[in-house]
Order: structure tokens, then C-alpha cells, then sequence
């Protein structure tokens, strides 16, 4: 047996497993549009978390806070605090918007806007948001994804071979069993993303010397990277400050979040989640320290968001780098599933249903969809060769705050009864001009932009619905949609 044959042994355990899960989704599916896109608003509570979770737990959070911890210091302890929000926000805005979905027969975020504020252009411009701002996180996921397979066995496997591999996996089992076949996957990718991210960390910091040696070290070295505002001092505060409002809003709104709102089962689940959410959190210890175990073995790294499998091939065992370097690819895989199921969900409602075959059949919608996700999988796969070594946390980041911006129209359509069609299209124009001309041409951190573009977005918003003449049935349908919510789910 060679050297890298249990390492191939691994990665072959790791893609096929997924397939066998897909089979039994399979089984389960039947060719309608509800099963194929929200497991027919069944999903369970377990099933909802692990979804949920594998999904809001990307590249972003599991190399990307590594990479912080290393070169900014504790600032991105701010993340135990956005899950909590997160989870929160899943509970007051995701069983609302799972109430309104299952009452009216929502598939797509789309759809819930349509209906309230009754306005095609701003149903299309919510739709060329969520895919103009969800494509470059998608790609983000799979680059990082198929780059540590090509770390794992040496180069043996590259990366643009590996990220092939990827999509046809995700392909595959898509086009299997549709949203039950990601649910049933991310649970193997959830998994292993929890136990990964604590085990990297407590096998890093044994490698450099455990806990102790480790911080003593560190602060030795330097005081400032275990101080909250870090090595560049007080801008630092801001930046993650401002990430805990961009974060888990821009998450929540992304497309794959409404999916699983829409799919829960029971109404139950919205009091679990947040818990279960908050209670994940416990995996950032292991970023802090195989972060700081960093700073001591390898302090020279250029591009930091290497840092962890960097740390795993220099230092580690080759299996169990391997293990735990397949953990990190779940990262990627948990959040590109979805998100290529959820793409392919806009374009099969909102654009192919609206535009181009108004009377297509439940069946032929679901083969649409089908084939939605090759061609989306396609399209990501094309765009990893454009920017193959791009910087995790801040095109996550853009896009976060891209889709953050679609809140302050869904808070108006679920709280405000004044809310209507012509302050939403102008607070949302506002928002997002904010957002890409402070970071084009002021060069602003991408957080502050997302941060400052909300506030533009919610003041047009909120002073656009009092001046702007309101639709009496959008105004209407808030108030009775509330009030059946408050009837129903107290």
C-alpha cells in the first residue's frame, strides 16, 4: 500500500457517502415542486438544524476565522454573538415567513414579496440581488473546497479536478432528492464541520507546545494579539461590530434560508434552533486556538486564509489531516448545495414559471429545476478559474452585505403596515448604491459599507413609506397576515 493510498481512501469515503444518502432521497422524492424544493414543508427539527446549520457554517466562518484569529487576534470572538443573533433572527423572522409560506404557498423569497407588495420590478430586482450577490459566495465555498483537496494529497488530485469532482457529487445528489438529499448530506457535513473545527484546534495547540506555552508565548510576543481590539487597535472594534449586524442578516437573506423556512414541519422547531444555533458556537474555540497556535509555527504566511491547512500539512499526520481537511471541505460543500438549490429554485419560479413557460406542469417545473442546478453548477465551476485564490472573509463579506440589504423590505411587508412597493424599491436602489460605491470608489472595509448602506437603505424605507402614496391592499394584507400570525402562532 503507497503513502497516499488511505489518504485517497479518505477523500473516496468523503464524496461517496453523499451518494449514498442521495439514494435514499431518491426513494422519498416525487416530482413536484414542494418535494423537490422544500421536502413538502415537512423537513423535522433535526433535520432543519443540521441544515441550517452546515449552511450559515461556510468557508467563511471555518477558514476565515482562523485566518483572523491569526493575524488580527480575539476580534472575531464577535461570531459567538452573531450566532446568537442569527439563531434569534430564525426564530422571530424564519417562523413568520414559514407561517406566510405554508398559508399562502410560497416556494421562492420572491413569491412572499410579490404577494404583499404586488410589484414586478421590485420582484425582479429582489431576484437579480439574491443571484448577483449569492454566485460569488458560491464560488468562494467550492474554491476553498476543491484548494484543500489539492493540499490534502500533495497536488496529487489538483484543484481544478477536485472542484469538478465536487460539483458533480453535488449534482448528483441534487438532482437525486432535491432539498431532502442536501438535508440528509449536511448532516454528514455538519457533523463533521463540528468536530473538525474543535479537533484542528486542540490538535494545532498541542503541536505548539499546548495552551499554556501557546498564549504565554503570545503575549510575550506581542500583548496586542490577545487584546479584543487586536494588532490594528480600535478599527478593528468597528469592523467585527459592524460584521455582527451584516453577518447574520445578510445570511438570513440569503435564498437557502428562505427555502428552509418555508420547509420546516412544525412550528416548534423555531424554539430549537436558536438554542442548538447559540450552543454550536463552542466550535470557535478551536479557531482561537489553532489561530494562535499559528502565530508560533508559521508567523511568515503571506495569505493567511491558508493558514489551517497549511498548519495540517506542515505539522500533522497525513491521515489525520486528511480527515480533518475533508471536515474543512464541508464547510464548503454544506453551504454550495444549498445554495446551488436555491439559485436553481429562483430561476425555476421566479424566471422560467414567470417569463418564459407561464402553464409548464408540476413535472416538467421539477425537470427544469433539475437541470437549473447542472447549469448553475456549471457557471460556478467556470468562475473558480477566474479568481481561484480569492480572499475568503472579504468576498464573503460583500455578499453578506449584499443580501442583507433585501431586511428592511421583509421587516416592512411583516411589522409595517405603512410599508409599500415604491419605498421598498427606492430604499433597496439606495442601500445597495451606498454598498458598491463606497466600496469602489471610497475603498471602505466591506462591513462598514454594508453596515452604512443599511442605514440608507432603512431611512429611504422607513420616511419613502410615510411621504409615498401606500397601496390600501398591501397595507391590507399586512395587517391581516400579522394578525393571523399573532392568532395562530402566539
Amino acid at each position: 500500500m503507497t503513502a497516499t493510498t488511505p489518504i485517497l481512501m479518505i477523500i473516496f469515503a468523503f464524496v461517496f457517502l453523499p451518494l449514498v444518502l442521495a439514494e435514499v432521497a431518491r426513494q422519498k422524492s416525487v416530482p413536484t415542486i414542494e418535494n423537490f424544493f422544500l421536502q413538502d414543508r415537512s423537513m423535522p427539527s433535526l433535520m432543519v438544524f443540521f441544515t441550517v446549520y452546515a449552511t450559515w457554517v461556510s468557508s467563511f466562518a471555518f477558514l476565515g476565522s482562523t485566518s483572523s484569529f491569526y493575524l488580527n487576534g480575539p476580534v472575531y470572538m464577535t461570531a459567538f454573538a452573531w450566532n446568537a443573533l442569527f439563531g434569534i433572527l430564525f426564530m422571530v423572522i424564519g417562523k413568520r415567513l414559514w407561517y406566510y409560506g405554508k398559508a399562502r404557498g410560497y416556494v421562492t423569497p420572491t413569491d412572499f414579496f410579490d404577494d404583499i407588495y404586488n410589484s414586478p420590478f421590485l420582484s425582479g430586482l429582489i431576484t437579480f440581488t439574491m443571484l448577483v450577490f449569492t454566485l460569488p459566495y458560491l464560488q468562494i465555498q467550492l474554491t476553498g473546497g476543491a484548494y484543500l483537496i489539492e493540499v490534502a494529497t500533495g497536488g496529487v488530485i489538483p484543484w481544478r479536478i477536485s472542484g469538478l469532482l465536487f460539483y458533480l457529487i453535488i449534482i448528483i445528489y441534487l438532482w437525486a432528492g432535491g432539498i431532502r438529499a442536501v438535508a440528509l448530506t449536511d448532516i454528514l457535513y455538519g457533523s463533521l464541520i463540528f468536530v473538525s473545527m474543535l479537533g484542528i484546534g486542540i490538535y494545532i495547540i498541542t503541536k505548539a507546545g499546548g495552551i499554556d506555552h501557546v498564549f504565554q508565548t503570545v503575549i510575550e510576543m506581542d500583548r496586542d494579539n490577545v487584546v479584543l481590539s487586536g494588532p490594528a487597535g480600535s478599527e478593528r472594534i468597528l469592523t467585527w461590530l459592524s460584521l455582527f449586524v451584516v453577518v447574520p442578516m445578510g445570511a438570513l437573506m440569503g435564498p437557502p434560508m428562505w427555502l428552509r423556512a418555508y420547509a420546516v414541519g412544525k412550528k416548534k422547531t423555531f424554539r430549537i434552533i436558536p438554542f442548538l444555533i447559540t450552543f454550536a458556537t463552542i466550535m470557535y474555540l478551536g479557531s482561537i486556538l489553532s489561530g494562535s497556535a499559528g502565530i508560533l509555527l508559521d508567523p511568515g504566511i503571506v495569505q493567511s486564509d491558508t493558514i489551517l491547512p497549511t498548519l495540517l500539512v506542515k505539522y500533522g499526520n497525513s491521515i489525520v489531516a486528511t480527515f480533518f481537511l475533508c471536515g474543512i471541505a464541508s464547510a464548503s460543500l454544506s453551504t454550495a448545495n444549498s445554495q446551488i438549490h436555491a439559485v436553481a429554485a429562483i430561476y425555476t419560479i421566479d424566471i422560467h414559471r414567470r417569463y418564459i413557460n407561464k402553464t409548464a406542469s408540476e413535472k416538467k417545473l421539477v425537470n427544469v429545476g433539475k437541470w437549473a442546478v447542472l447549469f448553475i453548477s456549471a457557471f460556478a465551476y467556470l468562475l473558480m478559474f477566474s479568481s481561484p485564490a480569492a480572499l475568503i472573509v472579504e468576498t464573503g463579506t460583500i455578499a453578506l452585505s449584499g443580501t442583507a440589504q433585501i431586511i428592511t423590505p421583509t421587516l416592512g411587508a411583516l411589522f409595517y403596515r405603512k410599508a409599500n412597493k415604491n419605498a421598498a424599491i427606492v430604499g433597496l436602489i439606495g442601500g445597495l448604491s451606498t454598498l458598491i460605491l463606497l466600496r469602489i470608489f471610497a475603498g471602505w472595509s466591506a462591513s462598514y459599507c454594508g453596515v452604512v448602506a443599511l442605514a440608507v437603505n432603512g431611512f429611504l424605507f422607513f420616511f419613502g413609506s410615510r411621504i409615498m402614496e401606500s397601496n390600501e391592499t398591501s397595507r391590507e394584507k399586512i395587517f391581516k397576515y400579522r394578525e393571523a400570525f399573532k392568532r395562530d402562532c402566539p
